[in-house]
């Protein structure tokens, strides 16, 4: 009998354990619910809009404001190099001095067909020269004194602009030859002068910034290398064709250098204002930025919800930041605790 009471109650025992472990993982998991959907008291404010100027900034290169490589137009033995690297210079001194063997030998010649000319002139007057050998002469003095001031033009080299030898690529005694230097643009050359005061700055301008740019407008340029200073610049010239790929125009940026500090090939950030413009701004406490990426958002409180909203930003006002994408006026944005909200998170707004 004891046996059977045994087997009886067994079964008994193991539905009551059961049951009691189901209602137990039951307990746990609505524990883990109620846990999960605590709300957060946060804060909020809301979104507004502002009068600001519409202000992009581009990146850009310091270019020398003209450039000019100093060489004669034909191969020839460097008698005299003047000048150096780093040496101003003034349009029309001279820079280098070529051999004058070709000079003085085309000189010669020259004179000698003006002394040949002028016995032919009298004999044509009384009669003994005809009009042809007078036009055949003449054509051959006109090409002899042609060559005469190519020749002197080639043989002392002055400077084209007033600027600054930045490159130096032949001594003196060195043989010319017209093939490419050290150039950086692959040209023959002996000397290159550059103008540097001012300089420009080149920036590529999307097209659809075009019709809010004129020449003569004012831009602001600012170097890694001077973070202290602001250079004032202006629009000097406008590129009047757009390129098909990127969708923009070359900009150049007339910026004065009485002081030389800015150098060809700096990297410059040129900010430019297009007007002013309606924008909506929030305190800059809202605005988040993505784990991992550059990303931000802003997290949005509604019907005791956040969720999360990427923007595009602007520039900073004081103590709030330029929305350009993502929200609208009277958003409510919440700006507390935001390192523990997630989207979708429940909260409570603090009144």
């Amino acid at each position: 009998m004891i046996i059977n009471n045994t087997k009886r109650t067994l079964p008994l025992l193991l539905g009551v354990t059961v049951a009691f472990l189901l209602n137990s993982c039951r307990g746990v998991q609505q524990s883990q619910n109620t846990e999960g959907k605590e709300r957060l008291n946060v804060k909020v404010a809301l979104s507004t809009t502002m009068r600001l100027q519409d202000r992009e900034v581009f990146s850009g290169t310091v270019e020398p404001f003209e450039q000019n490589q100093v060489s004669p137009a034909m191969a020839g033995r460097i008698d005299k190099v003047l000048v150096d690297v780093g040496d101003h210079v003034v349009v029309g001194q001279q820079l280098v001095q070529m051999d004058e063997t070709q000079l003085l030998t085309a000189r010669t010649q020259m004179l000698t067909l003006e002394r040949d000319f002028s016995r032919l002139d009298t004999l044509k007057r009384l009669g003994s020269a005809t009009q042809q050998q007078y036009d055949q002469m003449k054509m051959q003095l006109e090409v002899s004194r042609a060559t005469v001031a190519n020749l002197q033009k080639n043989t002392k080299l002055v400077a084209p602009i007033t600027g600054i030898v930045t490159g130096r690529y032949y001594q003196s005694g060195e043989l010319f030859a017209m093939s490419p230097t050290p150039e950086s643009n692959g040209r023959a050359a002996i000397l290159t002068v550059m103008q540097l005061n001012p300089v420009k700055v080149l920036i590529n301008l999307p097209e659809g910034r075009l019709g809010s740019i004129r020449v003569g407008q004012k831009a602001d340029v600012v170097l890694d290398a001077y973070p202290d200073r602001n250079f004032a610049g202006e629009v000097y010239r406008i590129a009047p064709t757009v390129h098909p790929l990127s969708h923009t125009a070359q900009v150049e940026i007339r910026v004065l250098n009485a002081d030389l500090a800015l150098k060809p090939g700096m990297f410059a950030r040129v900010s430019v204002s297009f007007g002013e413009v309606t924008r909506v701004v929030v305190p800059d406490l809202a605005v988040v930025r993505q784990r991992g990426t550059n990303d931000r958002a802003v997290f949005l409180a509604s019907k005791g919800m956040a969720h999360r909203v990427l923007v595009k930003l602007g520039n900073r006002v004081e103590d709030k930041i330029e929305i350009l994408d993502g929200l609208a006026e009277n958003d409510s944005v919440i700006v507390t605790g935001l390192r523990f909200l997630q989207d979708g998170h429940l909260i409570q707004v603090a009144k």
